[in-house]
């Protein structure tokens, strides 16, 4: 009389040994999904992008503030208003500077949009390409 055995006859591990490892490289799928950084849990220090003196940079953000978007308003009306005809730019009201400033603002606000957006992109792309490395690493060719 032959002993009944647990391992199947194509393979030299049973289904228990299959199983389990396959709940651990699970286990280890998704330990290794929650330990890399998601694009929306990355931290964020404007001290990374306020260039200035150690102690100074309210005062720095605020000029920041406040010359950016009226500079970013000056360039969209001279390029995009004006068609770079400084004639026609000098027809515009450039005393009002809290109209200029407020364009300037809708435009910066856009290129900030569309900054943080490329960054996304480039973030997924990123982690597509690291799971597709990790996918095709699991399947060798002999």
């Amino acid at each position: 009389m032959e002993p009944k055995s647990p391992h199947d006859t194509k393979s030299f591990l049973s289904n228990d040994y299959r199983s389990q490892g396959r709940a651990f490289s699970q286990e280890n799928i998704a330990k290794r999904r929650a330990q890399e950084e998601d694009f929306l849990s990355q931290e964020v220090d404007y001290r990374d992008f306020v260039f200035s003196p150690e102690g100074y940079e309210a005062p720095i953000m605020a000029i920041y503030i406040a010359t950016i978007p009226y500079l970013m308003g000056l360039a969209f009306l001279f390029l995009f208003i004006a068609r770079t005809r400084y004639e026609s730019f000098l027809e515009f009201k450039l005393s009002s500077f809290f109209i200029i400033w407020a364009i300037g603002y809708e435009v910066t606000a856009v290129l900030i949009i569309i900054i943080i957006f490329l960054a996304w992109l480039n973030h997924f792309r990123k982690r597509h390409a690291q799971e597709q490395t990790r996918i095709k690493g699991n399947y060798r060719k002999y």
